[in-house]
């Protein structure tokens, strides 16, 4: 954003493509410090339309404080694979996350202390059986992946040392202070937090007590925030609003983050067209977004060819033999041009790395019991093809697919 973008037509009651930025970085960030004096500055020039749209149809709250801004988000359902925290992999990162937060929580704004006071509250607090040993590699580590998350969110700032040298040693101390966002990292809730039993608890206290409002919220959530939204997935009435109101909810989406929306079926979801460097959307530029495209091409082809057939609700079931197979087949159709690293793994590698990938953007559901995998109707949104010289080469050599796969 440029200093004029920044300053222009300030206060303006409609969405402009200051306040499409400004909406974006709230989504995407936990909150906008003060030291990101551009993007801070477009959200309080658009305070009004940002927090009309947010607070009337998601239901969200914008914070505005001297120190940053902040966008509280949250979901309307359950937890899902995609929603942990970036860069920690572990249910322990999780644990020291918090054991962290709990020690930040202590301290007053620039306020002084070591990685080893951090170290001995860690090692003092952590719950359960398991004991906190700061000799092994694998738990240090685990230490800085929270720091290193914490120092990105500008929790603390480092005031001397490198909190990298404790992976190699647990001798290594730093020397950290506390900043003023620490008090603002966990949201307000009228409630102690100990009355909470189930992640369910936290959703449920933030619904609105007009049950209109609260489906609205609802419906306006799982579109913004999930892959896409399934009539099965939402609660009883929600889908009924969506689809008796998909021409206002449509143009709130285009008119404010550009997204559009597609209904069809038992499936929505909102859709961004052209790509973003900052945006999380789905495919993106990763190697194993490529084999997606082409599984999903595969079972198009399987399809067409009548080798598949659709549930009455529009999904395919798998056998995870029929899946395996589907795979590999795909792979000798089109994996040639796949990256190497993925050219590397064998199939019960590669079928585990997509099924992961597939499952974490909804395209797939596996039902354990009946040992079935529901491939969901989204998947044939997507699929990709070659360059066309490449294409008539897969097809002279025997792979490629069917004729009417490549549209």
């Amino acid at each position: 954003m440029s200093e004029q973008q920044a300053t222009d037509t300030r206060y303006t009651s409609r969405f402009d493509d200051l306040a499409r930025q400004a909406a974006w970085e709230l989504l995407r960030r936990l909150w906008i410090p003060r030291s990101d004096i551009l993007v801070y500055q477009a959200v309080r020039d658009r305070e009004m339309v940002l927090r009309s749209f947010f607070n009337e149809k998601l239901g969200f709250r914008l914070l505005i404080h001297y120190e940053f801004v902040k966008l509280e988000k949250f979901v309307s359902r359950g937890i899902r694979p995609w929603m942990g925290l970036p860069g920690l992999l572990e249910v322990r990162d999780y644990v020291f996350f918090c054991l962290l937060m709990a020690f930040l929580e202590t301290k007053s704004v620039d306020d002084q202390f070591l990685l080893s006071d951090i170290c001995e509250e860690v090692k003092a607090s952590y719950p359960g059986q398991d004991v906190v040993d700061w000799t092994s590699y694998e738990q240090r580590k685990s230490l800085v992946r929270v720091l290193q998350l914490a120092r990105e969110w500008e929790l603390l700032v480092v005031v001397d040392g490198d909190d990298l040298g404790f992976t190699a040693s647990e001798q290594a101390d730093v020397l950290y202070e506390a900043t003023p966002l620490v008090k603002y990292f966990l949201r307000a809730y009228p409630r102690d937090l100990m009355q909470f039993e189930t992640a369910e608890d936290f959703m449920r206290i933030v619904e609105s007590e007009n049950e209109t409002l609260a489906r609205r919220h609802r419906v306006y959530r799982q579109l913004l925030l999930t892959p896409g939204v399934r009539e099965e997935e939402l609660d009883d009435g929600d889908w009924t609003y969506l689809r008796n109101q998909r021409n206002v909810i449509a143009r709130d989406f285009d008119e404010t983050v550009s997204m559009s929306l597609e209904l069809y079926g038992h499936d929505a979801m909102l859709v961004h067209y052209g790509r973003s460097q900052s945006l999380t959307l789905y495919p993106d530029a990763r190697a194993i977004s490529d084999v997606v495209y082409f599984f999903a091409r595969a079972v198009r082809g399987q399809i067409d060819m009548g080798e598949l057939q659709r549930q009455k609700d529009g999904c395919i079931l798998l056998t995870p033999v029929d899946f395996g197979n589907l795979l590999v087949q795909c792979r000798t159709d089109f994996g040639d041009g796949w990256g190497k690293a993925l050219r590397d793994l064998s199939d019960k590698q590669l079928a585990k790395l997509l099924l992961e990938e597939m499952e974490a953007w909804g395209l797939v559901q596996r039902h354990e019991q009946e040992e079935l995998i529901r491939v969901m109707p989204r998947l044939g949104r997507i699929m990709a093809r070659y360059p066309k010289d490449y294409e008539k080469k897969l097809k002279n050599e025997g792979g490629g697919g069917t004729d009417g796969d490549t549209e």
